[in-house]
């Protein structure tokens, strides 16, 4: 965790004097929900990481380490392509709230499919549940993937 502190301290200079250890503490709190929920036999987790983009990269840095093989990614302005379920562990979405609506159904239903076989880590620089109250984001994908949320914006 120190690696990120110092990485957070040198790329941003306009953060809160607070930012860091705030970051550290949710950081804490989501590692161990994700604890918890493994012991509860829930493997594989969904992570949903909410603030700017340097924060947002070095928890994703972090996380990857953790994260079981292979790897799938998706950032905005690619085509969403579902991998077939059991090909990959876990599934990087970057900016999900720039999701399409007919992206956002079919995501949903893929993780409908995959039934907690694959972990989704998704990323957002704008609030999702704002967009779930404007209509702009389907409300059972936000669910789905707000299993374990870190703020990394407050």
């Amino acid at each position: 965790m120190e690696n990120l502190s110092k990485r957070a301290d040198t790329r941003r200079s306009d953060f809160p004097p607070d930012y860091v250890a705030r970051m550290r503490e949710d950081w804490r709190v989501a590692r161990a929900a994700h604890s918890d929920l493994q012991l509860m036999g829930m493997p594989r987790v969904n992570i949903l990481l909410v603030g700017a983009v340097g924060p947002i990269q070095g928890v994703l840095e972090l996380l990857q380490k953790t994260c079981a093989s292979p790897i799938a990614v998706w950032r905005p302005g690619e085509r969403l392509a579902l991998p077939p379920i059991g090909r990959v562990r876990t599934f990087i979405l970057h900016d999900v709230w720039s999701l399409p609506s007919d992206d956002q159904y079919a995501l949903a239903a893929w993780l409908e499919r995959a039934e907690g076989r694959v972990q989704v880590i998704s990323t957002s620089t704008a609030s999702l549940l704002h967009r779930v109250h404007s209509g702009e984001f389907l409300d059972t994908l936000y669910y789905r993937l707000n299993m374990v949320f870190v703020d990394l914006a407050t």
